[in-house]
């Protein structure tokens, strides 16, 4: 006992103090996010490809052209209102908040789950998932948010646990309905955990009970109309980006078959491992230093039901590529249903003499992200800080009022270029409101 207590003290430091880091942990993630709105706002007056977007589509609509639920859109427009219509700042606001619920809902989710270490090491894994390291703070925008809802749906389970059961089933709709009006493919989640819940009995009578109506009636209530109006709207404007699933991709197309999605279901195996894999291979590099491994923490049937989501989510979307004969699945597709990764990885596979490695890997991580899109920024692709042509033709294409095309000088490798990006605005919003891209 003695030599075993020397090597932990003196090879590893000493014992980490988990509720410590734990009580850190939301001051920790406010001033992230405060680093990465000002990092963004420094680096570019213009929006991003992506964010430009949103540009002439923050209507208070029920339906968007953009394939989309509308939620986001109306997040957009309300920073909007709020910033006085400053377009960088407004869309960096609302992705990066969002990026910080979802920090916050996953470290409280397998905190109040499986305890105070759970909950850190779940922030830690969430590092080694590059859909949240890396493209939330620069691109994503319907898909944090449905990261979000799927997160807080877990997270109104972990209530329900604790004994909160009215808050929990209020709780569980409002993040129902939130990943509905989010983004399509949320529905894949919510039925594979509904699935999951139903076979796993311990957690079937615990959540199926009358209280559940409180659920079903706020969702319902809010999606309501956002499904009347795409079933009134044109298949085009409410599934189009499905035709994304259809685009072949050249190195996989020798596993294309005849009406079966071959190569989609390797491209859906792909973009799952590129999702998880890295998180996974750290998790499971990490416990190697611990003899015996510590037990899986929480409650098992807790483990199962998160397991299973994701399991049944994974074989519902293979079922569906390979039927309807798909051929690409990029990896944000997959979003709602791998969400709980990092919460299954913090029960699944905690850490005792690996956790501080595991801590400090994660951390630089979390500082090398920012540090990597200042230089791409800065130094790479212009996709961050100057939108293409094409935007401007899409809302020249989308929008009868005229925008008009400017330029902005930036110095490289000491010449003076001329860039082309969107200034001005559509001038179809209310009060005159500027909608172009410059800040």
């Amino acid at each position: 006992m003695f030599w075993r207590n020397f090597s932990i003290t003196s090879l590893d430091g000493p014992m980490i103090n988990w509720t410590g880091l734990a009580r850190r942990v939301p001051a920790a993630i406010v001033i992230y996010c405060t680093i990465l709105i000002i990092l963004r706002l420094w680096l570019s007056r213009f929006m991003e490809i992506d964010e430009a977007q949103f540009v002439g589509e923050v209507g208070l609509a029920w339906n968007y052209g953009n394939s989309h639920p509308p939620l986001y859109n109306w997040l957009v427009r309300t920073a909007l209102e709020l910033t006085r219509w400053n377009w960088v700042l407004a869309v960096a606001l609302v992705r990066i908040s969002l990026l910080g619920l979802y920090h916050w809902l996953c470290f409280d989710t397998a905190r109040r789950l499986a305890g105070d270490r759970a909950g850190i090491l779940a922030l830690a894994a969430s590092a080694f998932l590059p859909q949240i390291v890396w493209m939330s703070i620069q691109t994503t925008a319907h898909t944090i948010l449905v990261i979000a809802a799927s997160i807080g749906v877990i997270h109104a389970f972990s209530l329900l646990r604790s004994g909160r059961d009215k808050s929990a089933f209020v709780w569980l709709g409002v993040w129902a309905a939130t990943g509905a009006l989010a983004k399509y493919n949320f529905f894949i989640f919510l039925i594979s955990f509904l699935v999951a819940a139903a076979t796993t009995p311990a957690i079937r009578r615990r959540l199926f009970r009358r209280q559940l109506w409180i659920s079903i009636f706020i969702f319902a209530a809010a999606f309501a109309p956002v499904l009347i109006a795409s079933l009134n709207a044109p298949l085009a404007a409410t599934a189009g980006r499905m035709v994304k699933l259809s685009h072949p991709i050249g190195y996989l197309q020798s596993f294309d078959l005849p009406h079966l999605g071959i190569d989609g279901l390797v491209s859906l195996m792909i973009s799952t491992f590129l999702w998880a894999g890295f998180a996974v291979i750290t998790f499971l590099i990490g416990r190697t230093r611990d003899h015996p491994r510590p037990e899986p923490d929480g409650d098992p049937d807790v483990r199962k039901l998160l397991l299973r989501t994701v399991l049944i989510g994974l074989a519902a979307f293979a079922t569906l590529v390979v039927a309807a004969d798909y051929h690409s699945v990029a990896e944000r597709y997959m979003a709602p249903i791998l969400a709980p990764t990092a919460i299954l990885l913090a029960l699944y596979l905690p850490q005792v003499l690996g956790a501080r490695n595991l801590l400090a890997i994660a951390g630089s991580l979390y500082v090398l992200a920012p540090i990597a899109m200042t230089g791409i920024a800065l130094f790479g692709t212009e996709r961050f800080n100057f939108p293409f042509d094409a935007v401007a033709q899409a809302i020249h294409a989308q929008n009868p009022a005229p925008a008009r095309i400017v330029s902005e000088s930036r110095r490289r490798c000491g010449q003076r270029r001329r860039t082309p990006s969107l200034a001005a605005g559509t001038g179809w919003e209310s009060r005159g409101h500027r909608a172009g891209l410059a800040g």
